[in-house]
């Protein structure tokens, strides 16, 4: 019966053995994640941050859509405008053209003072000189404020 006895003791002990080694195994499988586990979490975690850098690049670019917005208007627009006049001096008697024209040289001077009240000053005249071979009244002309 000896014999009989360390057999069983023998193949109890590999059961035992073969036991626990599964479930050490089992054991780092849930405490480590497995590739295909892993992988998602990664892909995960690169949509998250995608997601917030397109968020974060969204509200700054509106902010400098706003603001690209706000310096052409004061860029582009002569201070005068109001109500749909173009605030040009004598408009009524120039064309579309002739709009387009001035305001475009009056652009080109904003940054020289004194070569932009220059050219106010002989728009003025001509506008003047325009209405009276039209036989027009036109207002006296604004006061020159570049004697800043």
């Amino acid at each position: 019966m000896k014999p009989q006895t360390a057999i069983s003791i023998l193949v109890s002990a590999i059961f035992v053995l073969a036991a626990a080694s599964a479930d050490a195994q089992g054991r780092q499988g849930k405490g480590g994640a497995s590739a295909p586990q892993r992988a998602q979490v990664e892909r995960g975690q690169r949509d998250y941050d995608r997601d917030r850098m397109r968020d974060r690049d969204r509200a700054s670019d509106a902010a400098h859509d706003r603001k690209r917005d706000r310096d052409q208007d004061r860029t582009h627009a002569p201070d005068d405008v109001q109500n749909g006049n173009s605030g040009i001096y004598g408009d009524e008697l120039m064309n579309a053209q002739e709009r387009k024209q001035y305001r475009e040289q009056l652009r080109l001077k904003e940054s020289d003072p004194k070569a932009r009240s220059q050219f106010m000053k002989q728009h003025q005249e001509k506008m003047q000189k325009r209405a009276k071979e039209k036989g027009a009244k036109l207002p006296d002309p604004p006061a020159d404020d570049s004697s800043d």
